[in-house]
């Protein structure tokens, strides 16, 4: 998903394609011609209860855990420097809320949402988060929200890593928890201002697509719908307005947004801001009584300000950007508007009255860094707060007092044995055609040789930009002489919305010719001898890293593809699946012909041939909702039948989680998938 600044713009980022069909027998297909001249497409089964299918997926996590066994020395040895080299983290701001604050830490390993009393600084455990994930194999707290009378918190948990959320309400007066109010739910967790109703958005049973909102009174445990969203290309979200007595119900397809608001209290919706129309996005939030909205009902995505329940009057513009600016990002507080403003990666912060008047500015990006805007939870305060790091420089907190525009750290995260002076951070520019590919990395100097490894991370898809955020455990690779980069791609959203269109539908090609480029061009970096290229990408970055592998095998010496996208046109030919449709616009409809020309292209499945593919290790997940874990299995099973070389060709599924790993292993994860990079990293150094 991708997120506007305190409203949600659901796009769904990475690939919410497939569906999950509880109970349903092995799979039907859907397109008889394609699928029956697939040979592996027995290997999807949609009720994941095929115990032909999950003895074949038991089989190959042994034979993958067999195959890294040389490696697991290497693996433990990582984690025992992660362990030594552990954050010492600079203490997060605590999320202001009037009468109290909040915020999640670890206390001796427990993990827990911590209340304090802004008056006292008195702190109270409100949740224990290890004792909610101790009774699950599976665990991910994904949303939060307190009801303003401090009496109840709701959860949105996911049991099973298919983005299926368990919606639970604690009351922290008696400690007693309704447990799955909605056990379906999206991430939406909004309070009337009386504390006394909850609104959540409900998904599908089958397609898991968030669908219709619901109201739910704590007093009798009825649920109300509210509002249903019958169109299945399009997703529907709710979330608070700064002014906590109003809400906003948005529904949204990939480039066109409907809003309307909601009295919390009541319930009562008080209709449509403006009626859909096709291109046109507008992002609404209300203060004192008047309606703010960011759109791009005149080009551009600017600021315009409304009359509350006015809805024939024109809006009136606030702000507009300059010639090469994208407004990211925008929180109302109590005495100025804050926006986020970027030009191409580099971000500034624009403080406005509510005159739209300029009152102060200040670039926040480091150089060869990330920054952005981060709310502190409550618009009465004067403080704004800035995140900022490099891939060499750990993470700061910031905070911008709005009244006296002075800047101060609030912390830093240290981590002992690490040295930031010992790393250097770069930004390249890669000429491709008639762009220029900017390219964030990372290496230390002192250990680099002209046979360093190259690792290089590619997403591209969703207008997401892949920040150079610091990562820590990305220092190991570096220790070892390796060359850490990401190639900000066409498709993603590194150089603003121009870049993201460039490389999206259509133009999907672009993506991957970018990356081929990229690694082309690092192969020679800082006088390095022909540089082994390792590639690694998730999701939407599997299917860029897949077709660059098809593309030119020879230029890679290995790669890991985590949960990767795949089988792009199978997928997309399949219209029982209703967010297929929400997608058509990223990836193309196979039913018309131009369309499915270009994806006939790239589709990295229906590419593979016989040549010589480099090794892999291909992630999954079981109950994957968003790319099923048949993409990987078939992947992996034809690409075998098809290289010339050895390999391996390694596939390993969660058989108790989904798209993202649950936080409890994710280290483990982590280490396995280096310690397999590294592996080839040293054999391809080692080659003459």
């Amino acid at each position: 998903m991708r997120f506007g600044r305190t409203i949600r713009f659901i796009m769904v980022s990475i690939t919410l394609l497939a569906s999950l069909h509880v109970g349903a027998a092995e799979s039907v297909s859907v397109l008889s011609e394609p699928e029956l001249a697939d040979n592996y497409q027995w290997l999807r089964d949609d009720s994941r209860q095929s115990e032909r299918v999950l003895s074949f997926l038991r089989q190959e996590n042994l034979y993958t855990a067999n195959s890294l066994q040389p490696q697991a020395k290497l693996a433990e040895e990582l984690l025992d420097e992660w362990k030594q080299r552990a954050v010492k983290r600079g203490q997060q701001p605590w999320l202001l809320r009037g009468d109290y604050n909040y915020r999640i830490e670890s206390v001796q390993g427990v993990r827990q949402l911590n209340r304090q009393q802004a008056s006292s600084g008195q702190v109270l455990t409100v949740v224990n988060l290890t004792e909610r994930a101790a009774a699950a194999s599976y665990y991910q707290l994904a949303a939060w929200a307190e009801s303003p009378d401090h009496r109840y918190v709701a959860l949105a948990e996911d049991r099973r890593g298919d983005r299926n959320y368990q919606i639970a309400i604690v009351d922290t007066q008696s400690g007693k928890v309704t447990e799955s109010i909605v056990a379906n739910g999206s991430t939406d967790l909004v309070w009337s201002q009386d504390s006394k109703n909850l609104y959540l958005v409900e998904n599908e049973a089958e397609t898991y697509r968030p669908y219709r909102v619901l109201r739910y009174q704590l007093s009798s445990g009825l649920k109300t719908a509210l509002y249903q969203e019958k169109n299945l290309a399009w997703l529907v979200s709710v979330y608070k307005a700064t002014s906590g007595n109003y809400g906003i119900v948005q529904s949204n397809n990939h480039n066109t947004s409907e809003q309307q608001l909601i009295e919390l209290d009541s319930g009562t919706l008080l209709g449509t801001i403006r009626p859909r129309e096709s291109g046109i996005e507008y992002y609404a939030d209300v203060q004192a009584d008047n309606l703010y909205l960011s759109s791009n009902i005149d080009g551009s995505m600017a600021l315009y300000q409304a009359q509350l329940g006015d809805t024939k009057s024109p809006w009136q513009p606030l702000w507009r950007p300059s010639a090469g600016q994208h407004l990211k990002n925008w929180l109302l507080y109590q005495q100025a508007i804050v926006l986020e403003v970027s030009h191409k990666q580099n971000s500034d912060v624009v403080v406005l009255d509510y005159q739209g008047k300029i009152r102060y500015q200040l670039p926040i990006t480091p150089e060869g860094g990330v920054a952005w805007l981060s709310r502190n939870g409550w618009s009465q305060s004067p403080t704004v707060r800035i995140r900022s790091m490099s891939m060499a420089q750990p993470p700061q907190w910031l905070e911008l007092d709005l009244q006296s525009y002075q800047l101060k750290v609030l912390s830093e995260d240290r981590y002992p044995n690490l040295e930031p002076s010992l790393y250097r951070s770069e930004q390249l520019m890669v000429k491709t055609g008639e762009v220029s590919v900017p390219v964030s990395l990372v290496y230390r100097p002192d250990r680099l040789t002209q046979n360093s490894a190259v690792l290089l991370y590619g997403y591209g898809a969703y207008g997401t930009p892949m920040r150079p955020y610091f990562m820590a455990q990305v220092m190991s690779l570096l220790d070892r002489g390796m060359i850490y980069a990401i190639a900000h791609v066409r498709g993603g959203g590194y150089l603003g919305p121009d870049w993201y269109l460039e490389g999206k539908g259509l133009n999907k090609p672009n993506s991957i010719a970018d990356f081929v480029a990229v690694a082309d061009v690092l192969t020679l970096f800082k006088q390095g001898r022909q540089r082994p290229i390792l590639a690694m990408g998730g999701s939407a970055g599997g299917t860029l890293v897949a077709a660059a592998l098809n593309q030119r095998p020879e230029l890679f010496a290995g790669a890991v593809l985590q949960v990767p996208f795949v089988d792009v046109i199978n997928t997309m030919a399949d219209p029982s699946l209703p967010l297929t449709r929400q997608e058509y616009a990223e990836w193309g409809d196979p039913s018309k012909p131009e369309q499915f020309a270009v994806m006939e292209t790239y589709s990295p499945y229906d590419n593979i041939k016989d040549q010589a593919y480099p090794p892999m290790l291909v992630t999954a997940g079981l109950f994957d909702s968003q790319v099923p874990y048949w993409e990987a299995a078939k992947w992996v099973a034809k690409l075998r039948e098809h290289s010339s070389l050895p390999g391996p060709y390694l596939l390993e599924t969660n058989m108790e989680g989904g798209h993202m790993q649950d936080p409890r292993r994710a280290s483990q994860q982590q280490a396995k998938e280096y310690a397999f990079l590294l592996t080839l990293a040293q054999k391809a150094s080692a080659s003459p």
